[in-house]
Parts: structure tokens; C-alpha cells; sequence
């Protein structure tokens, strides 16, 4: 059986991975043995591209048959689902010009300013139809993680930074706070969820999934 540490809230990062992998591909974790769970945490989880989530999941799949051999075919659908969805924002998105897509600044906090520059986000980011930028003055859209009621009162707090303050992002009340707990923080977990919620955000005339007032809101400043 896992360690209890496995089971409790002081899960790292590649634990809760692993766990909700496992989970989707039809197992129960705590049925998994001690053996696999050590090899499953062993795989590299350094995510960034569709490909390297693909290829993750493969591993996982690959290590986790030995237990079940039905995994086989569940980590062959869950692939085909991944590739098949990330495949139509792509293919929506291919004639759309540079100009018609934002530039977008990912903030973890606002006060004090800390932008989110992980290469996973800024790929995702390209994924769902926008331009990532580190720089607050160029931004068209502003994304704030965090799923905390306090960052409804720190979002006004942007105006105090200059270059944010004359920003489109501002003058077109482009603001969006992601309320989906952890969101990007670990990467390659809820993937698709993630991936959706940014295209509906980024290029709401092509993409409603039903995201926005469960995993994102739009904040008005004026």
C-alpha cells in the first residue's frame, strides 16, 4: 500500500500528479502498490508542450499496466481526447493573425507585483490564442491566479503600477481573475480545463465551454 504521506495534504506536486492521473485512467491510488507508486513518481514531469503532457501520460500508463491491463486502452483514449481537443483550439486558431491575438500578462499576485513567467503558462497561453508578454504596458488582457476572495480587493491595486495603468488592458477593463484553485500550478493537471478556460478568455468569439463563473471571472475596475 502508499505511504500515508501520500494520502495526506502535504502531497507534493508530483504525488498529486501522479494521483490524478491515476484517477483518470480508472484506478483507485490507494490500491496501487508501493512499488509502481515509487516508479510512477520517478517518471520526469518537466511539462511545458502538448507533446511532453502526451508523452507523461503515455509513461504513466505504460508503468500502470502491469497492475491493470485495461489501462492500455484507457491511456490510449485519454491521449486521443487530449490530442483530439487541443487539436480543434489549434486548428480554429490557425488563420487568426498576430493582431487578433492578445497580448497577455499572467500575474500571481498584485500586490506586491509577481508575474507569472513558467514556461508551461506562456506555452498554454500560445495554445489558447494569445501572445504572452512580461511587460505590464503592452498587455491586452491581464490574467490574476488567484482563487482567493482576497483578490477581488487587490485587483484595483493594478492601477498603482504605471505601465499596467495605461495599459489596453486597463482602458478596455480586460481583466480576468482564474478562481480554479491552483490553476497552472501544476502543470499538465487539468489540462483541457485549463486550456479551454484561457481560449474562452483570450478569443471568446470562437470558444464557449462553460468555464467562465466556474474557473474564471471577468473584473470590472470601472
Amino acid at each position: 500500500m502508499l505511504p500515508f504521506l501520500y494520502f495526506c495534504s502535504m502531497q507534493s506536486n508530483q504525488e498529486k500528479l501522479v494521483a490524478h492521473y491515476v484517477e483518470l485512467l480508472g484506478l483507485n491510488s490507494r490500491s496501487v502498490s508501493s512499488e509502481i507508486y515509487d516508479k510512477l513518481i520517478s517518471i520526469q514531469a518537466e511539462l511545458i508542450s502538448i507533446e511532453d503532457v502526451i508523452t507523461y501520460i503515455s509513461k504513466i500508463g505504460q508503468v500502470l499496466n502491469t497492475e491493470d491491463s485495461d489501462v492500455a486502452d484507457k491511456t490510449a483514449e485519454l491521449i486521443e481526447k487530449i490530442e483530439d481537443e487541443t487539436n480543434i483550439l489549434i486548428h480554429k486558431l490557425k488563420f487568426i493573425s498576430s493582431t487578433d491575438r492578445p497580448k497577455v500578462l499572467a500575474l500571481d499576485q498584485v500586490h506586491p507585483l509577481k508575474i507569472n513567467d513558467s514556461p508551461f503558462l506562456q506555452e498554454s497561453i500560445k495554445i489558447a490564442g494569445g501572445i504572452p508578454v512580461l511587460d505590464g504596458g503592452e498587455a491586452d488582457k491581464i490574467i490574476l491566479i488567484d482563487s482567493s476572495a482576497d483578490a477581488f480587493t487587490t485587483v484595483p491595486r493594478l492601477l498603482d503600477h504605471p505601465a499596467i495603468a495605461s495599459s489596453k488592458a486597463i482602458e478596455l477593463d480586460q481583466i480576468f481573475i482564474m478562481t480554479k484553485p491552483q490553476f497552472s500550478h501544476i502543470p499538465g493537471y487539468d489540462y483541457l480545463t485549463e486550456l479551454e478556460s484561457l481560449a474562452e478568455i483570450f478569443q471568446p468569439k470562437y470558444f464557449v465551454y462553460g468555464h467562465e463563473g466556474n474557473d474564471w471571472l471577468q473584473f470590472q475596475l470601472k
